[in-house]
């Protein structure tokens, strides 16, 4: 019997081929003779693979599931293929490629049985074209897709991945490496679009060239309680290898993992705009809480590419339960990242700063407001992050009351000097408070008064990090996560007045 499914060819029926649908017969042999010739539709109902389905046409179901429990009211491939190897190069699938031109795969269901992939593509070849749509692939312990191009294969497979809807499940009783989308050398110019990714040791692997994706989660934390101490912190959001790989997403969620992206060459670059991450606290059995959001082996010479704009990642934990990610800076000049919010419920300060603070290597403006109170406050509106033994960074203070400033910070050795330069006619008085690393700035709000102000950075030295206070959000309110000391308070009486210069003296 014959489908016209939106394909170049009619699809034959499996089950007038002989096929069983309850899951008591294997299909392999069938379905490995007829894919020679035409694409072939799969009913929904439960199809038994003990051998690799060797596709060299369509292969399409009736139904993409997106839930790892088998029914009949979708198309499931339910794997009892034995597969120990664990080298991607030596891989085998439940579906596997087995010619050049166009691979299709859509709208079934895969359950794995071993460490065999769900969809293995190897070799890749520049005739091949790979469409993979509304696919779930679930209890992954080697690889979910596994795309390869063999030694003995010349060229470089230029355009060949589209995957598209996709589910991809680890299990929750293996422990071992898993990886939810591998792509090998000389693979180039991928396509990846609204793709889940949960429960794997690793979400994306992709060892060279581009991954162009929108609209992803890959959460590789805790799966069903499966934590046991030591295997939440070998996960991985995305890896990018050796060679010059390259992921460039937009909407792309990274969370959960011990490290978001992990580089393996100078050469990486990773490029997000509407970025975000929530370490929810769901990781159990562990309590290391050094996770970090880049990750680059030692030693690597160089530093690779670090671009995220907009966003929004999430700090959890405070002072007396702490969370898990706890570094986010990333360690090089060359990271760019902009208006990415921190959400968080820890209070900045000088001992965990880098808990919630991107160090941004740009001069960075925002806004602050203070409402009025009884007595006099005192409102932070810059800080700053000195690592280097040397260097200036300079802000711009503005507020609504015609009140402005230029704050100069400079660092010689063990010396500190500050300066201000009052606009002419500033009423406004400052103070500081800083160890020699780590310096905040604040604006002193009379009784009775309210302000709303502005901060521009000017300029920042190499190792002089303007903190952009605007961006880090408490979690209840997801108001701005602004610093405000009463007068009362014990520390506003040990902040230091920034003395107001007129001339080009400094303050010691």
């Amino acid at each position: 019997m014959m489908e016209t499914l939106g394909t170049d060819m009619p699809a034959l029926n499996i089950l007038s081929l002989g096929a069983k649908n309850d899951g008591s017969e294997d299909v392999s042999a069938i379905v490995n003779e007829y894919t020679k010739t035409n694409a072939l539709f799969f009913p929904a109902g439960r199809y038994l693979v003990a051998h690799p389905l060797v596709i060299q046409n369509p292969l399409i179901g009736a139904g993409y599931a997106r839930i790892g429990r088998p029914d009949n009211t979708h198309t499931w491939l339910i794997s009892a293929i034995d597969h120990d190897d664990a080298d991607p190069l030596c891989e085998t699938g439940v579906i596997c490629f087995g010619g050049d031109g166009r691979f299709t795969v859509e709208n079934l269901n895969i359950l794995c049985h071993s460490r065999e992939c769900g969809i293995y593509v190897n070799p890749c070849v520049q005739a091949t074209a790979v469409y993979v749509d509304r696919v779930g692939i679930f209890d992954v312990r080697g690889y979910g897709f596994c795309a390869a191009k063999g030694e003995d294969v010349p060229g470089f497979a230029s355009r060949p991945l589209f995957l598209g809807q996709m589910t991809i499940m680890g299990t929750s009783d293996y422990p071992e490496t898993s990886v939810g989308i591998y792509t090998g050398g000389r693979i180039g110019d991928n396509r990846l679009s609204d793709i889940e990714i949960m429960g794997t040791r690793v979400g994306v692997w992709e060892e060279a060239s581009f991954i162009y994706a929108d609209n992803m989660h890959i959460w590789t934390g805790c799966l069903a309680g499966r934590d046991n101490g030591s295997w939440w912190e070998t996960t991985r959001g995305i890896v990018l290898g050796k060679g010059d790989a390259n992921f460039m997403g937009e909407n792309i969620y990274v969370d959960t993992a011990f490290a978001l992206f992990e580089f393996h060459s100078q050469r990486n670059m990773v490029s997000i705009h509407n970025f975000m991450s929530w370490e929810d606290g769901s990781i159990g059995g562990c309590d290391r809480t050094d996770a970090v959001a880049f990750l680059i082996p030692e030693p690597l010479p160089g530093e690779p590419s670090v671009n995220l704009t907009d966003g929004l990642v999430y700090v959890a934990g405070n002072e007396k339960n702490p969370g898990k990610l706890s570094n986010l800076v990333f360690p090089g000049i060359t990271a760019r990242i902009k208006d990415v919010r921190i959400l968080t419920d820890y209070e900045m300060n000088r001992a965990n700063f880098r808990r919630f603070t991107f160090m941004d290597y740009g001069t960075p403006s925002y806004n602050g407001e203070a409402e009025a109170k009884e007595t006099d406050r005192y409102c932070r509106i810059a800080a700053l992050v000195m690592e280097a033994e040397r260097g200036t960074c300079s802000f711009r203070y503005t507020s609504d009351a015609g009140d402005s400033a230029e704050i100069t910070v400079a660092k010689r050795g063990e010396e500190i000097l500050t300066k201000v330069e009052p606009g002419l006619f500033c009423g406004a008085e400052f103070y500081e408070e800083n160890d020699g690393g780590y310096m905040e700035i604040f604006v002193k709000v009379p009784a009775g008064q309210k302000i709303r102000w502005t901060v521009n950075t000017v300029s920042a030295g190499i190792g002089f990090f303007p903190i952009d206070t605007g961006l880090v959000m408490r979690r209840r309110d997801y108001c701005p996560h602004d610093m405000v000391i009463d007068g009362e308070d014990d520390r506003a009486a040990g902040l230091r007045w920034m003395n107001r210069q007129t001339g080009g003296q400094s303050m010691t």
